[in-house]
């Protein structure tokens, strides 16, 4: 059972080993994790999903992580990442449904988010909980792959 929970500047190590495996060239430094992690709870929530019944290591314990920036009506989905080899369980789906709580819970009207236009997988979870898209940024990843921006409204 995976189990969601906020995540913690201890958890650094183990957030930036999950933007390498996830994101490749795209990956967000050091720097930019504890960017985040130093916005909770003002603007910001950072979230990991843990299974509880993994190995002792950090790294095997934590399998995904979710961002949220949240300003005014307006909550921006930052990151999902799910461990390349724990994909295709739902966990990319808890975490955003938590992601999506908060942001009501912060009384925004509407979400954001950008996503490769060859991420399929990512694409299908987004549109299957009403997230449509509004607009495209080509070219938006080193020049070769377009991001699409897409919103739901109302969260």
């Amino acid at each position: 059972m995976i189990r969601i929970r906020p995540a913690s500047s201890e958890d650094l190590a183990v957030l930036r080993a999950l933007e390498t495996a996830c994101f490749g060239r795209d990956a967000w430094g050091e720097e930019a994790i504890e960017g985040e992690l130093a916005g909770v709870p003002a603007t910001r929530c950072v979230l990991t999903a843990e299974d509880p019944e993994a190995a002792g290591d950090p790294c095997d314990v934590i399998v995904g992580y979710a961002s949220l920036l949240a300003v005014d009506a307006t909550a921006d989905v930052q990151r999902i990442a799910v461990r390349p080899d724990r994909r295709r369980e739902g966990i990319g789906q808890l975490l955003l449904d938590a992601l999506l709580e908060t942001a009501r819970e912060r009384g925004c009207a509407e979400a954001l988010l950008e996503v490769r236009d060859d991420n399929t997988a990512a694409i299908a979870m987004y549109e299957a909980v009403g997230f449509a898209e509004i607009a495209r940024r080509r070219g938006y990843y080193h020049g070769c792959v377009d991001a699409r921006v897409l919103r739901l409204a109302p969260v």
